[in-house]
């Protein structure tokens, strides 16, 4: 074996690259949203670790949160549509 150890033979793997302006602009976009994401998490870097672990727990609840909200207004509105449904119901014997 002529490889020193601790060395790793890497394989190159040609990247296949589309250069259509669709990507590009993605791509554009895809660094604004992590530039500015970098730019408002910076302070928090600045924390102690515990307070940043709170910051990372409590964003964490949060985003749980709002992933939750088109459930929890699907149940209430499912609730009201099925009330609907019932108080439009007449048994066919009963005229008004």
């Amino acid at each position: 074996m002529t490889e020193s150890e601790g060395e790793v033979r890497v394989r190159s793997v040609p990247v296949r690259r589309n250069d259509s302006f669709v990507e590009s602009a993605m791509e554009f976009g895809g660094g604004i949203v992590r530039l500015g994401f970098s730019i408002f998490t910076l302070p928090l870097a600045l924390l102690p670790p515990e307070s940043r672990q709170h910051m990372h727990n409590a964003t964490k609840e949060l985003m749980y949160a709002f992933a939750s909200l088109p459930r929890d207004f699907a149940e209430i509105a499912g609730k009201s549509i099925e009330k609907w449904a019932e108080e439009g119901e007449e048994p066919k014997g009963e005229a008004k």
